[in-house]
């Protein structure tokens, strides 16, 4: 998994914000935005639905259709090096690196190995992986990293030997599910 992603990082990382935002990237950016530099909060649409916390005004649901995961995982990126293309494409990027993670240890639990690494090269060499992972349109990487992380985690609580944490970690692969279509 190092190798794949180092190697699609580097690809990726020199033009990563030639291209001008998506419009679901800024949308769902600018939330994110909004509770790093709150004296800069845009207007939502009515669909938009935040708390705060600390003054700061958190995102809870983009849509009436979609959550808040994707915004609510840039503001640490944001908070460390600034709310700008870059830093959310490379935060993009890292998430999709992530989920690519996931897949690949789910393989290698069910198929060993060698399966693991013909999935991390199939879908780092995916053309949708690749734009998706850097271009997102709509939450893909979020609920990609939710969907293989959830996968992995009930793979793993209901393993033959497992027997240390096996509803903890059943628990936190049902959660994670539920977050990967939220």
């Amino acid at each position: 998994w190092l190798l794949l992603a180092a190697t699609v990082f580097a690809v990726a990382m020199p033009r990563i914000d030639d291209l001008g935002l998506y419009y679901d990237e800024a949308f769902l950016a600018q939330q994110g935005r909004d509770f790093v530099e709150p004296q800069r909060a845009g207007m939502h649409p009515p669909s938009v639905t935040t708390a705060y916390i600390a003054g700061r005004p958190f995102p809870v649901r983009n849509a009436a259709y979609l959550g808040s995961l994707k915004s609510q995982l840039v503001i640490p990126t944001f908070f460390a090096f600034g709310a700008n293309t870059k830093v959310l494409r490379a935060t993009t990027l890292a998430i999709g690196l992530f989920a690519l993670l996931f897949c690949m240890l789910v393989a290698k639990q069910w198929f060993g190995s060698r399966v693991a690494v013909a999935t991390g090269v199939l879908i780092a060499t995916d053309p949708s992986f690749y734009f998706f992972s850097q271009f997102e349109w709509g939450p893909f990487t979020s609920m990609l990293l939710c969907r293989g992380a959830g996968l992995y985690c009930i793979s793993r609580a209901f393993h033959p030997e497992a027997t240390k944490n096996r509803w903890a970690t059943a628990v936190c692969g049902a959660v994670l599910l539920g977050l990967g279509v939220y």
